[in-house]
């Protein structure tokens, strides 16, 4: 029995009714449009079980592992140029998520302290910090890819790719299948005004001048 029939039986004995309770007419008998469209997306959109990103083109895209060449990284590692017993330090350093690059100078692992070179690994990779007088130079490394459907989490080594920031500049690339970003952040609060601390030429240099200090 509908709820509308309820105030025409009150009608006829309004002494014996209670308060009278709102009914909407048949032409609002649904939710608000709001409560409406919460309840139609609840029940129309899935959980989502996994990290996912539009591209520009409208594509979806998803955050996958990289299938790393871990063969290639221990054979550049045993035939690096260095004496450095710092970066065989780092080596040594449990099991990291992708090759560690790293400037061919004393390290010190997981400091707080003002050391010139302080390397910390990460879920994903690692990160480490060169301080200088000039500028800071933060390596960073990850095993983490944004792919396009059907695609597997595979990337070929990539050239060095220079690009100018508000804070300095950086320099982006892949090797071994892992993606590495190194930026140079000014010390100079007026670097904006001025200009960046680091030309493309020398930061060129910096990011060649890496060597592979940590693998599998």
């Amino acid at each position: 029995m509908r709820v509308l029939i309820l105030p025409a039986i009150c009608g006829f004995a309004l002494a014996s009714c209670g308060p009278l309770v709102r009914v909407p007419s048949a032409e609002n008998d649904s939710p608000p449009p709001a409560e409406a469209e919460i309840i139609e997306q609840a029940e129309s959109t899935p959980p989502s079980t996994e990290l996912v990103q539009v591209s520009s083109a409208g594509n979806t895209a998803e955050t996958k592992t990289a299938t790393i060449d871990w063969t290639q990284a221990r054979q550049d590692f045993a035939s690096r140029d260095s004496d450095d017993n710092g970066m065989v330090q780092v080596a040594s350093v449990g099991s990291p998520a992708v090759p560690v690059l790293l400037p061919d100078e004393p390290v010190t692992i997981a400091s707080t302290g003002e050391s010139s070179l302080d390397f910390r690994p990460t879920a994903d990779g690692y990160f480490a910090v060169r301080k200088g007088e000039i500028y800071d130079m933060i390596i960073n490394g990850t095993d983490r890819l944004v792919v396009r459907p059907g695609e597997v989490g595979t990337v070929r080594d990539s050239e060095l790719k220079f690009e100018e920031t508000l804070t300095g500049a950086q320099v982006s690339f892949s090797r071994y299948g892992a993606s590495y970003l190194v930026e140079f952040m000014c010390k100079d609060p007026e670097t904006p005004a001025k200009g960046s601390c680091v030309t493309e030429e020398e930061a060129l240099v910096d990011v060649e001048k890496l060597l592979i200090a940590g693998t599998r």
